[in-house]
């Protein structure tokens, strides 16, 4: 297989080069895709320093209808017209580690979608506060509700997804501008009655940088997703 490796960026100078070099060093045939932001913080020249040493790495940087759902159709496109099979994506600052990739591997073919998942058997958190770790349990017991899903980790961006799944969602039909893209994503997946696999990951708290989550961005983030509940089938391709 053909793994292509997504990651969305904005300012993660603290990051983004030990997370290259560190999901370099997996063995198997790999592409890195970095979808960035236009970040300010010099994160975009630590990526191209590491385009010198790394063939596999590539680097798209948008200016324009920036966001993290918009960063997201635009790996989620790349990988469409990519010759890769499996696209894994994950977040830029550390918090999901590479080395749980080859487990996430083990599932394919079989399932469409596996899932790193902190809130299954021997999945954890690691130095998070116990308040945001609350939040969570309960804002995923909610998104299970709306998405209709048997889903521990809705909220998980530590994912892998076959192909011939994602061609059957139109992504331009997508409306996450936001974090939900995440929720939107696996609510496509779920209304196309995928084989999902959720297998246990430690998360770990972001130790350099800073979270771009706050009160008001988890409000919009739930109304997006009642949003996308809302709309149903609308993000799938309709058949000829």
């Amino acid at each position: 297989m053909n793994i292509l490796i997504f990651l969305p960026t904005y300012n993660e100078k603290e990051n983004i080069g030990d997370l290259i070099e560190e999901i370099n060093k997996l063995n198997f045939n790999k592409e890195i895709l970095i979808v960035d932001d236009n970040s300010n913080d010099g994160t975009i020249d630590i990526i191209k320093d590491k385009i010198k040493k790394f063939r596999n790495l590539k680097l798209i940087i948008r200016k324009s209808r920036r966001g993290r759902g918009f960063a997201g159709i635009r790996g989620l496109k790349y990988f469409i017209d990519s010759n890769n099979d499996i696209m894994v994506e994950m977040d830029a600052d550390f918090s999901h580690h590479p080395r749980f990739i080859p487990d996430f591997l083990k599932f394919f073919p079989k399932y469409d979608i596996v899932i790193g998942s902190r809130l299954i058997k021997r999945g954890e958190e690691l130095n998070r506060k116990k308040i945001r770790t609350i939040i969570s349990i309960i804002a995923n017991i909610i998104i299970r509700i709306l998405l209709q899903t048997n889903i521990k980790d809705c909220t998980s961006g530590f994912r892998a997804f076959k192909k011939e799944l994602l061609n059957r969602l139109d992504f331009d039909n997508f409306i996450s501008i936001n974090p939900e893209i995440v929720e939107e994503l696996l609510y496509g997946c779920v209304l196309c009655n995928a084989k999902i696999k959720e297998v246990p990951i430690m998360y770990y708290e972001r130790s350099g940088g800073r979270s771009k989550l706050n009160l008001k961005k988890l409000t919009k983030v739930f109304i997006g997703i009642i949003k996308i509940r809302l709309r149903g089938k609308k993000i799938i391709k309709k058949e000829i």
